[in-house]
């Protein structure tokens, strides 16, 4: 008898033991933190001319990608609630083509990076106007935080100096990507 109330009482512990192991909610819900340091808010980037991209970005968990996205705002949309969209304008080729750019880099699992690097180039026959450049940082658990520049692509010649800035690399968190 006694034999099995021992069974009895050690299959309810294992029992519970298992059900709170289970209840236990390991999820990761932090998103990345971003600090986007250029472009900067209004930059006048230069068709034909590459971008300074620095940011600088960590996650508790690890970091899986980022992502640009620079999309004409000729029309004046914005940007709130996380908006994934396409634009369609109609232009003629005297006018210049809209540019366009989406890329997406991995950042291997990381938990910090400094992403420095210049291989974003405007079309040389870019359509001057107001863009958005948008970026997108995505942790290991799917958590994601977004950034967002109003820029200006400029004719060749009128940019604000954009890559007038600090090429020294040598620190062991600078990682071009």
């Amino acid at each position: 008898m006694r034999r099995l109330q021992y069974l009895a009482v050690t299959a309810l512990v294992s029992a519970f033991g298992f059900t709170s192991c289970s209840s236990d909610n390991n999820t990761d819900t932090e998103k990345p933190v971003v600090d986007l340091i250029a472009p900067k808010e209004g930059a006048k980037l230069e068709a034909g001319k590459d971008i300074h991209f620095d940011m600088v970005v960590s996650d508790n968990d690890g970091l899986a990608s980022y992502n640009v996205d620079i999309h004409n705002n000729f029309n004046g949309h914005n940007h709130t609630g996380g908006d994934n969209h396409t634009h369609a304008v109609k232009t003629t080729a005297a006018e210049g083509k809209p540019f366009e750019f989406n890329k997406t880099w991995s950042l291997g699992g990381v938990k910090n990076d400094n992403i420095h690097h210049h291989e974003i180039v405007i079309d040389a026959n870019a359509k001057p106007g107001k863009y958005h450049f948008v970026v997108k940082v995505l942790d290991n658990s799917g958590n994601q935080t977004m950034e967002f520049r109003n820029i200006e692509i400029v004719a060749a010649g009128e940019g604000d100096g954009g890559h007038d800035h600090d090429h020294d690399h040598d620190h062991d968190h600078d990682h071009a990507h």
